[in-house]
């Protein structure tokens, strides 16, 4: 589904998996002015196929050893060297014996790097695995439903979690399946997905009916599914409480965000509440290890105490701006918008210290950090690399 850049829809720019009625015009913030101090000129910029247009999108980059991967839509993958941006081979899946109907592969879930491999989805519901050295394909696998999210890869398995609900397991070597648990789905979703995270010989999983759910990582057993929202309102577009951030794992506490829900602290073996606060979501949470900071639905930002569940500070000057997940970087909180701007906030204060417009077309998910230098994919197919300043 291609996202309207002329208004901002009911879910502030993320695509539904069922239609909604009419748009929710919520006019952006006009763009703060701000007397750029830093020094963020890119290091090296290079581009990766077409991107993602203005698809809904979850691809991002990887950085492993010394390269960065980066893929489009449309079925490029690239190596670059991550200090120069060099190419150092590139992949066009779309050419591939594997895709002769001739339709876009439509790559969607971010890249995951493990065994010397590349692991990620699509939204044809196909699983790849590429080797690093070579970008060589040495599987594909169909799974039942959308792959939006990056595969949680340990113990040898390949874990996605699926547009339709369900819970996959792939060998990790033969793409064969081990294991699926089936979810029920809500009549109407967020197209967002989270990433699976792997913990302690589990995974943990975001659901759309408000629940993050754990299962063993050997057999797909159910182990516990711990309720982050309830759905409430008259419309089921209020009653949308999808669980579609990454959790965060601080120590032996876990943390969950929802969208139309809450943020809650339990601990990670018991399952025990510690707290929860009024704060709503679906772009993945970041943290420094003392706060964690939030993108929220209307595009304001948080830093929260992560013991306490205490506010710390907030910033409201991107209001409806479509930001992405925010990251840590050095002292810094960076996060980019949909008219592919890149903020720099003190991660201590909120204050906005710095902004760049990096590509007219935007920018859809959160950079990724390697080091000291920050990484940025834009939807038009730049790749950026910016020293830390």
């Amino acid at each position: 589904m291609i996202l309207r850049k002329t208004f901002t829809v009911a879910l502030l720019g993320l695509a539904l998996s069922a239609c909604s009625s009419q748009p929710d015009l919520r006019p952006a913030s006009p763009l703060p002015e701000v007397a750029n101090t830093l020094n963020t000129k890119p290091l090296w910029k290079s581009s990766v196929g077409n991107g993602v247009g203005e698809y809904y999108s979850q691809l991002s980059p990887v950085v492993e050893g010394e390269r960065i991967f980066a893929a489009s839509r449309d079925g490029v993958l690239a190596a670059f060297d991550k200090d120069t941006g060099k190419r150092q081979w590139q992949l066009r899946i779309d050419k591939l014996a594997i895709n002769d109907n001739q339709r876009s592969p439509r790559i969607a879930g971010g890249l995951t790097a493990a065994y010397g491999n590349l692991y990620f989805g699509s939204e044809n519901g196909v699983v790849y695995a590429v080797s690093q050295a070579e970008g060589e394909l040495l599987w594909a696998k169909t799974v039942a439903g959308e792959v939006l999210a990056a595969p949680a890869v340990d113990e040898g398995k390949v874990v996605v979690h699926t547009s339709s609900g369900h819970l996959v397991a792939l060998n990790s070597s033969s793409g064969e399946q081990e294991w699926q648990l089936r979810n029920e789905q809500p009549s109407l979703t967020l197209r967002s997905q989270a990433t699976p995270v792997t913990a302690g010989g589990a995974v943990l999983y975001g659901r759309a009916d408000g629940r993050l759910g754990i299962a063993l990582l050997a057999t797909g057993q159910p182990v516990r599914d711990t309720r982050i929202a309830n759905p409430r309102g008259a419309t089921e577009l209020e009653r949308m409480v999808d669980v579609a951030a990454k959790p965060v794992i601080l120590g032996d506490i876990l943390f969950a965000i929802a969208y139309n829900g809450q943020l809650t602290a339990h601990q990670l073996i018991s399952g025990q509440e510690l707290w929860k606060r009024q704060y709503q979501g679906s772009q993945d949470l970041s943290t420094d290890g003392r706060l964690l900071f939030i993108s929220d639905s209307r595009s304001h930002l948080f830093a929260v105490d992560a013991r306490s569940g205490m506010e710390v500070w907030s910033n409201t000057e991107l209001e409806n701006r479509q930001l992405t997940a925010s990251v840590v970087f050095g002292d810094y909180l960076v996060a980019g918008d949909d008219e592919g701007y890149l903020y720099w906030f003190d991660s201590q204060t909120g204050k906005l210290k710095s902004l760049q417009r990096i590509d007219s077309k935007g920018l859809y998910v959160a950079p990724v950090v390697a080091g000291n230098r920050l990484y940025v994919q834009s939807r038009s197919g730049d790749l950026l690399a910016i020293d830390q300043p």
